[in-house]
């Protein structure tokens, strides 16, 4: 028969007698005749494990399967009952009784003659199984000619346990066995990880193992450590095992040898044993249960998403105290992610500071915890996220400290392209150097608009095959406050006068003082309005000395020009409500959200189609494309007093906002995170390309590099984690480590004074 041929469905089947062996010659005989595995449940009391594992067994396997229960002298009189008692068997039950109690090993030992020249599945009376268990076990033990054994996921089962790793616990709240195993097998991508031994509460034993090996060794007797010694004959023949990573069985655990000292002597007794006969097998095992990026960790952490959901840990600690655009994006994604169905739990990692914006707006949301960065309070999660690019590389060890797999979004590269932003060459090279670094090392990239993804490509940050997604950024989280409120230090007049408003950061590429010149020319055309710039300062590639500058050269033009700083959401509200016109001339956007705030405010907003705008705005001839600030001033006269043409501008700006909600980025961030977990464990990478002008030397162990504050093993790891790549070459070891202190320290700098909003958006 084809191995990948499916088991027919029990369902199809009609009815089979229970039939009552005393021998294993007789059993053999009744067995034979067929090529289809035979289930073996080895029994000895504990009536209540085995009625519920033959229920089980009788509602979920096919009838061609065969079972043969080997009842191994039980004294319990409900057993002998219970075959008796056995309504329609699907599939055929054959029942062998033993006079006397053998034990587990030499009871196997009768199975496996028994069996004849038949596959055997060992299924412990304590384990209750789930549809389509056999199918796909079989297509497991069978998925290369080499299988020896293939051993299923269950919630009790040493390093095959989900979804606690490598420690047995009940079923989550409200999921049954057969849930369990229907949920496991949907999000299962049959990874099918390599293991040092079958684990015993489940396994397929191909015949050719069988015969190639022999049966257990009875030396075993009366159980414990037989399944690992047979194993590692099998691994000692140059056959393996596997785990059906598709599978999952419920096992209650020591039903029938119980927890005695005597038992607990036996165990000790053999695993000396074991070590004496394989003296690799327990560093191999404890490689296997502890490593945390492998293909049997990748298996068992989709098991674990399947039954309990995907959980996430985001890295909020650079979202500093005000509402920007960065921190919008950042607060927005988190509270949807909080609310998706296949996100069990989000953990929001702060830093020091919590600004009250963020309190507000996640605190209420139940799936949501908030913690410190505490580098030793840090629990595994499935995937950490941080949505905005990484700066420095705490932000990179950050996320190694709560999972092996992280996603993070690149907003633009904004700052990666433009060193006015940094207060020197080695720190814009680091920085430079850090994104590297954290694209080549991520698990997945997001990006806010196919520009930016594209600008990545051609600046070679992205290797191929890297996996990346272009989720864009929501604009449904903007709607006018019911209190708007004139912001505070603005005049009085401000109610009553024609105004444009310029809403932004002073970084130089949202070019304010363009909208200075703009604003001069519209005042030479009998304009008698103001300007309102009105966003935070920055410390660095700020455009306030321009602005002043300007300022200083039209006195006459000074006292019409209103510079606001912070704004609440209902200031912000005010200005979009009582603006004649919004002015956006920004050179460079990630995605861009003011033209979409505007339109739902009702307010023409005339901007550029610089970077990301161009793919994100609707077509329109309102939009700047001369930059002459006579000619933009001609085009904002006329859109402050042509109301079809004011109208015709928002509604096109409402229509285009309806494509780009938070649902739809959350969905498409939810889908990115599901890929970066199922993917297998990528190769190790040991180095990138660094703009650093000294040598920088291979990694070595050791503190000394990164001095205080950064976890010299966790940074360590990581860079190795990056050397799959063959272009990126040298290593960037040396870069960081010479300028950790400073890049830090800039960046906490530039933190405290912008809030926390990096370039971009």
């Amino acid at each position: 028969m084809n191995a990948s041929e499916p088991i027919p469905a029990a369902t199809d089947l009609a009815a089979a007698a229970v039939l009552l062996v005393d021998s294993a010659e007789d059993a053999r005989a009744t067995l034979a005749g067929s090529s289809r595995p035979v289930v073996v449940i080895p029994v000895y009391n504990a009536y209540d494990d085995v009625a519920q594992c033959v229920e089980a067994v009788r509602r979920y396997t096919p009838r061609d399967a065969d079972v043969l229960v080997v009842d191994d002298g039980s004294t319990d009189a409900r057993i002998a009952r219970l075959w008796n008692e056995l309504p329609d068997a699907l599939p055929r039950f054959v029942v062998l009784r033993q006079a006397r109690n053998a034990g587990f090993v030499r009871t196997m030992n009768v199975a496996f003659e028994a069996a004849g020249r038949r596959d055997v599945v060992i299924l412990n009376s304590d384990v209750i199984v789930g549809s389509e268990w056999l199918t796909r076990l079989r297509a497991a033990a069978y998925s290369d000619s080499r299988v020896a054994t293939a051993t299923p996921l269950t919630n009790s089962g040493s390093i095959l346990s989900v979804p606690e790793h490598n420690r047995g616990t009940e079923l989550p709240a409200g999921l049954t066995p057969d849930r369990a195993a229907r949920a496991v097998a949907a999000g299962s991508t049959q990874l099918r990880p390599v293991l040092p031994t079958c684990v015993g509460h489940c396994t397929y034993i191909k015949r050719m193992a069988l015969d190639v090996v022999g049966d257990f060794d009875e030396a075993f007797s009366p159980g414990y450590g037989e399944e690992v010694d047979f194993s590692q004959r099998c691994v000692r023949a140059g056959l393996s095992h596997v785990c059906a990573d598709d599978v999952f069985v419920y096992h209650r655990g020591s039903g029938s040898f119980g927890l005695s000292p005597a038992i607990a002597q036996v165990r000790a007794d053999h695993e000396r044993e074991l070590a004496v006969r394989y003296p690799l097998y327990h560093s191999w095992v404890d490689a296997t249960a502890n490593r945390d990026v492998s293909v049997l960790a990748s298996a068992l952490a989709n098991a674990r998403r399947s039954l309990l959901g995907m959980s996430v840990a985001v890295d909020a600690t650079g979202l500093g105290p005000y509402p920007t655009g960065t921190q919008r994006v950042a607060v927005e994604t988190i509270r949807l992610l909080a609310r998706h169905p296949a996100i069990g739990r989000v953990i929001v990692v702060v830093g020091d500071v919590v600004s009250e914006y963020l309190r507000e707006t996640l605190s209420p949301l139940a799936k949501i915890e908030m913690v410190r960065d505490e580098p030793s309070l840090a629990p595994a999660v499935d995937v950490a996220y941080r949505p905005v690019q990484t700066w420095c590389p705490e932000d990179l060890a950050r996320m190694r400290r709560w999972s092996r797999r992280f996603v993070v979004t690149q907003l633009d590269l904004i700052a990666f392209n433009n060193p006015a932003y940094f207060p020197s060459w080695d720190v814009w090279a680091t920085y430079r150097d850090v994104t590297r670094l954290s694209l080549a090392a991520a698990s997945g990239v997001a990006f806010l608009s196919q520009h930016s993804e594209r600008e990545a490509r051609e600046h070679g940050l992205l290797a191929d095959g890297q996996l990346t997604s272009v989720t864009y950024c929501g604009t449904d989280h903007f709607t006018p406050t019911s209190d708007p409120r004139i912001p505070a230090g603005a005049p009085d007049r401000l109610a009553h006068i024609p105004y444009v408003l310029c809403l932004g950061t002073d970084y130089l590429h949202k070019n304010r003082p363009f909208a200075l010149r703009v604003f001069g020319e519209m005042r030479a055309r009998g304009w008698d309005g103001d300007l309102v710039l009105a966003g935070p300062r920055m410390p660095l590639g700020s455009s306030r000395a321009a602005e002043a500058e300007w300022l200083l050269r039209h006195p006459e033009l000074a006292d019409h020009v209103i510079t606001l700083a912070d704004v609440t959401e209902s200031e912000r509200t005010w200005l979009y409500g009582h603006a004649s016109l919004v002015l956006h001339p920004t050179l460079y956007e990630g995605f861009g959200l003011v033209p979409f705030e505007a339109g739902a405010s009702g307010v023409p907003c005339l901007t550029s189609t610089h970077a990301s705008l161009a793919e994100i705005l609707p077509d329109s001839r309102d939009v700047i494309t001369d930059w002459d600030p006579a000619v933009v001033a001609r085009q904002a006269l006329e859109l402050i007093a042509d109301g079809a043409r004011r109208q015709a501008l928002t509604t096109a700006l409402g229509r285009r906002a309806r494509e780009f909600t938070w649902a739809g980025v959350v969905e498409r961030l939810v889908a990115l995170f599901d890929a970066a977990c199922q993917a297998r464990p990528r190769p190790i990478v040991t180095a990138v390309d660094g703009e650093r002008t000294h040598a920088a030397p291979a990694p070595v162990a050791g503190a000394e590099m990164f001095g205080d504050g950064l976890p010299p093993r966790e940074v360590l790891e990581f860079l190795r984690a990056i050397g799959q790549r063959p272009a990126l070459r040298r290593p960037l070891f040396g870069t960081v480590a010479l300028t950790y202190r400073l890049a830090s320290g800039v960046r906490s700098l530039m933190m405290r004074h912008r809030g926390g909003g990096e370039p971009s958006t």
